[in-house]
């Protein structure tokens, strides 16, 4: 979309806000928003960075649109809860929509556009606690959605994005007009929410709206992982959440992590990267720990990342050792031994090694592409079988068939493939194949004690 064609849009919403205010009609406004929301996604979507100044003043005059209806709903007795409902997504649509403007410095240019939207989202009866949990976009979804709104609705798709944002921009916003209209609601409404552990994971899973879009640039990113890593704080949560039905939150729990592991992986910032690493970590550990194992599964099972896979491994191992640090001290299993002899946790554990080192679509893990997630699998099978090496639990979670099973099948075939590969990339001198190299060194590092600790318990059966 060219200059021009910015500067044409203008009157187009400003006659559509004189109309509104003629005709001060609820149907009106069915038909003009569509108009006008169109005519902004499409400036967004089209417009390019040196462009950015056109398409903020795009939505300047658009909030013509929006005071039009805020004073149809300020002067209508006992306010219509349709108009006030429409208002409120409008002005959330607007938010998400402007956070997503190619801006250099996209704070100072679109902070005041933002902050006009936050007057109508007050005058529609949202609050902050509503956006955090987004049960206000739920309640105004409701009340709009008849048959006959269906497609009306449909223009509000990033709504849920909206009432993410509209709490990032209140933390991330230094203007002193924000600060006095947010005040002490915000952090009231934070205190409420991390104090009810069901609104807590609905105001984490919220999130997830705008880490998983590749449309918001990364310094709002960073400032949602700020929001989402103050949310969780720093109160022990599990003992709680041990007693609350999960089930309800798993999928939708997978998909933040999931979202939050996009940012691990594509923010170009190391700063970034790291918070989002921290924010994985800290949701993870909010988890009931009879799921946790099963959330981690998840992601390793669906990671594409030889990079991420490790690190998730590496999770899992710390979880081990918790694991197997609480049966130490109860003096028992985590729920008894299965049929195969193994706790729970080891049965997990074990079951995410051959996955890496016996891919389910067949043959030896590759190398030395994956050379991470392999030395990260290897670590924690060396520290299941030193784990079964002591105290009470000495030589219980390893039967003689599944020893053989992991020195035959596992580890066995790897060693010549590794040292293959190592000898031919040590014909070269380059950068490239001697990372490679000290990485082959850490495959075999491993590998060859894992066949030690192996061999010396198949001895003892």
């Amino acid at each position: 979309m060219h200059q021009w064609s910015y500067q044409m849009a203008y009157p187009v919403l400003f006659f559509y806000s004189m109309h509104l205010l003629k005709r001060r009609h609820i149907e009106q406004v069915k038909v003009a928003l569509p108009v006008v929301l169109k005519v902004m996604h499409a400036t967004v979507s089209e417009c390019v960075e040196e462009h950015g100044s056109a398409a903020v003043d795009l939505f300047n005059a658009a909030h013509g649109v929006g005071k039009a209806i805020q004073e149809m709903c300020i002067s209508m007795f006992n306010k219509n809860k349709d108009l006030c409902a429409i208002l409120g997504l409008y002005s959330l649509q607007n938010i998400a929509l402007v956070s997503r403007s190619r801006q250099q410095d996209i704070l100072s240019a679109c902070g005041s556009v933002v902050f006009q939207s936050f007057r109508f989202l007050k005058t529609s009866g949202f609050t902050y606690r509503g956006l955090l949990t987004g049960s206000d976009v739920t309640a105004a979804t409701v009340e709009l959605s008849k048959e006959e709104d269906a497609d009306f609705m449909e223009h509000f798709s990033f709504a849920m994005d909206g009432a993410a944002l509209s709490v990032v921009w209140t933390l991330m916003h230094d203007d002193k007009d924000m600060s006095k209209y947010a005040g002490e609601e915000l952090e009231l409404a934070v205190k409420e929410v991390q104090g009810n552990h069901m609104e807590k994971w609905e105001a984490i899973n919220m999130l997830k709206y705008v880490l998983s879009s590749i449309h918001y640039p990364w310094i709002i990113k960073s400032h949602s992982l700020n929001l989402m890593l103050i949310l969780s704080g720093e109160d022990h949560v599990e003992e709680i959440n041990n007693h609350v039905d999960f089930t309800c939150f798993a999928h939708r729990i997978f998909e933040t992590l999931k979202a939050i592991e996009s940012v691990m992986i594509a923010a170009p910032m190391a700063l970034v990267r790291k918070k989002a690493f921290a924010a994985l970590k800290k949701v993870i550990s909010m988890v009931p720990s009879s799921q946790r194992f099963d959330i981690l599964h998840g992601l390793v099972n669906n990671s594409t990342s030889p990079a991420l896979t490790a690190i998730l491994l590496d999770l899992v191992r710390q979880e081990v050792s918790r694991e197997s640090r609480q049966a130490d001290n109860d003096c028992i299993e985590d729920e008894g031994f299965r049929g195969n002899g193994l706790p729970r946790w080891a049965s997990h554990a074990l079951e995410l090694v051959e996955l890496i080192l016996r891919p389910p679509e067949g043959g030896p893990p590759c190398l030395p592409d994956h050379s991470e997630q392999v030395i990260s699998a290897l670590n924690l099978l060396r520290f299941i079988l030193i784990i079964d090496s002591r105290g009470q639990r000495s030589a219980k979670l390893f039967r003689k068939e599944t020893l053989h099973k992991v020195h035959s099948e596992w580890l066995t075939p790897l060693r010549p493939i590794a040292e293959q590969i190592q000898l031919e990339n040590e014909k070269d001198a380059d950068e490239i194949t001697k990372q490679i190299v000290c990485m082959l060194n850490l495959v075999q590092l491993v590998l060859y004690r894992c066949i030690e600790l192996v061999e010396e318990k198949m001895k003892g059966c």
